[in-house]
């Protein structure tokens, strides 16, 4: 397994888990369900956590691709703009989900607002990480971005 491989394997989950959170925090707040409120934010401080080796491995995994066949450096420059973006966003909505945790039990409406901007938050990071994850499939999936139509193969 290269650094490429393990890239691969970890930014999938920031990708899900982010968005799934933010789900269940409107949910927890509609609902005034501290306990899934609780289990949201500790699914983006998870998500964080794993955003980090994946974006440090992000430089390794390029090692790995950028002298293959049919990858463009653009398409890879592209990617790393935008995951770095992605990657700050990701960090501050886990900074504020680890004192959203702390301030849970301490006061009400702090901790009130707070949620509320974590759902924002969470919302916006959820697409920044969708459009980092788009941008990066372009550099091994072309059928993502072929203006072309796609030719399926004839058989007898």
């Amino acid at each position: 397994m290269n650094a490429a491989h393990v890239h691969i394997i970890l930014v999938h989950l920031p990708v899900v888990l982010t968005p799934t959170a933010a789900v269940l925090l409107a949910w927890a707040l509609f609902r005034q369900q501290a306990t899934v409120a609780t289990v949201a934010l500790v699914l983006l401080v998870a998500s964080t956590s794993v955003c980090v080796p994946a974006f440090l491995l992000g430089e390794g995994a390029e090692e790995v691709i950028e002298h293959l066949p049919g990858v463009s450096e653009d398409l890879i420059e592209a990617h790393e703009e935008v995951a770095d973006i992605a990657f700050w966003f990701s960090l501050v909505l886990g900074a504020g989900s680890l004192v959203m945790l702390a301030l849970r039990d301490r006061s009400a409406n702090l901790y009130k607002m707070g949620i509320k901007g974590i759902l924002i938050l969470s919302i916006l990071t959820s697409g920044a990480l969708a459009y980092a994850a788009f941008q990066g499939g372009k550099i091994r999936h072309p059928e993502t971005h072929s203006t072309t139509a796609a030719t399926v193969p004839q058989h007898s």
